[in-house]
């Protein structure tokens, strides 16, 4: 895990929070998909140490551990006996749903029917990785993984030290370093499979043509700031860490629960949110990712009891009209002074907040690309950004809490 933050919370809270991590572990344990056998237990002993079986058996399931989603709602796995189907309901905005049978290395392929005749398959645990996006290093990272990872769309916005290490010594192929996908660069290097950003590429057909799995990742697509982390356990059905998932998500549940928990009897505090670009004023809706995440914080906003999952369009004077005396100013920009934020918009100087200094950005850890880990590690680790958000929202909470991802514009 890669803990970039600390926190103190009461002692009470901290208890509750340990048992609600045992029990977190336990629950995550004991669930499946659908299929047959136990939902945990020891490897099978016709699979070798590299998770290939070595002498097939058809009645045997190879998945003594089987990984219930509690969160996420973008994708589904089940399990049967030597392959997993792993289907992504919504590919891209607005796509139909696909599927892909992934088959235990070392199993006879199975007899596909019905809708999965037509599915992508591919062998697990894979060795080769393409990753078309930086969100999904962290959970690489985080199930000792990363040594799977042979290409990367681009170097330069990686925010893992260790990720960046790997990229610079292991001779980790770059396949779209100006945005512009090289379907030859991956077809060359014959990767086990290419997980893609939510985007489906023309250069996709290529690399499909070849023989290479692509499959589609979108944990943008999930509203729920666990749904979003809970991706980890597709990287896990790929990579064969059922269990090493399963104890991360439970310790990202456990501290996201915990803050929650230690927020929930706070008074809503106002907050400006977002900031406009060209003209055009986003405010997440209460119901969208970052609305869910600010009302666990006890933030409080004028479009926080819109139900609506995506985002309201405005203008700054519509903004300026509901929300320039609260106190606190929440931007999602990568801004690190006040001076870059007057350079964009001088009327900013009129809100209270930023009359008090309290306007915030998630600019904490931005490279020199403009690479900012908030939208790399956070989609992993909600349980940091909620942390960062109460201290801000409710300093006394946290008197001593070491920012990950925001910073005070000075």
């Amino acid at each position: 895990m890669n803990h970039t933050t600390t926190h103190r919370s009461p002692s009470l809270t901290t208890l509750i929070g340990t048992l609600a991590a045992s029990a977190a572990l336990l629950l995550a344990g004991c669930g499946t998909g659908t299929g047959t056998g136990p939902a945990g237990g020891p490897t099978p002993a016709a699979v070798g140490a590299d998770g290939c079986i070595t002498h097939f058996d058809a009645e045997t399931d190879y998945y003594p551990t089987k990984q219930r989603l509690q969160y996420a709602r973008n994708f589904t796995l089940s399990y049967h006996r030597s392959y997993q189907v792993l289907t992504v309901k919504q590919p891209v905005v607005g796509g139909k749903p696909e599927s892909y049978v992934l088959v235990r290395c070392g199993a006879k392929a199975p007899a596909l029917t019905g809708e999965l005749a037509k599915a992508t398959v591919l062998t697990t645990p894979v060795k080769s990785l393409f990753s078309a996006s930086t969100t999904h290093i962290p959970s690489l990272e985080a199930l000792g993984k990363l040594g799977v990872l042979t290409g990367v769309s681009s170097k330069a916005f990686i925010s893992s030290k260790a990720a960046q290490q790997r990229v610079a010594e292991a001779g980790v192929t770059e396949f779209a370093p100006a945005g512009t996908t090289d379907a030859e660069k991956i077809v060359a290097a014959k990767p086990d499979v290419l997980v893609t950003g939510g985007v489906e590429d023309p250069a996709y057909a290529t690399v499909r043509d070849a023989k290479i799995p692509v499959l589609a990742d979108a944990e943008f697509l999930e509203n729920d700031p666990l749904g979003r982390a809970e991706w980890i356990k597709y990287f896990a059905a790929l990579t064969g860490t059922e269990d090493k998932a399963t104890e991360v998500f439970g310790r990202i549940t456990h501290d996201y629960d915990a803050a929650v928990a230690l927020a929930k009897d706070a008074k809503p505090t106002e907050a400006v949110v977002s900031q406009p670009y060209q003209g055009v004023w986003s405010v997440p809706a209460g119901g969208s990712f970052m609305g869910r995440m600010l009302t666990d914080a006890r933030g409080s906003w004028p479009y926080a009891d819109d139900t609506s999952t995506g985002s309201i369009q405005t203008d700054l004077e519509t903004v300026f009209a509901k929300s320039r005396t609260a106190p606190v100013w929440l931007t999602s920009s990568n801004w690190t002074t006040k001076k870059e934020a007057l350079a964009e918009e001088p009327r900013f100087a009129e809100f209270a907040a930023f009359k008090s200094g309290q306007v915030w950005a998630p600019s904490l850890q931005v490279n020199a690309s403009g690479g900012n880990n908030f939208y790399e590690l956070g989609v992993l680790r909600p349980d940091l950004t909620i942390t960062d958000l109460i201290a801000i929202l409710h300093p006394d909470l946290m008197p001593d809490h070491t920012f990950t991802f925001y910073r005070q514009l000075r």
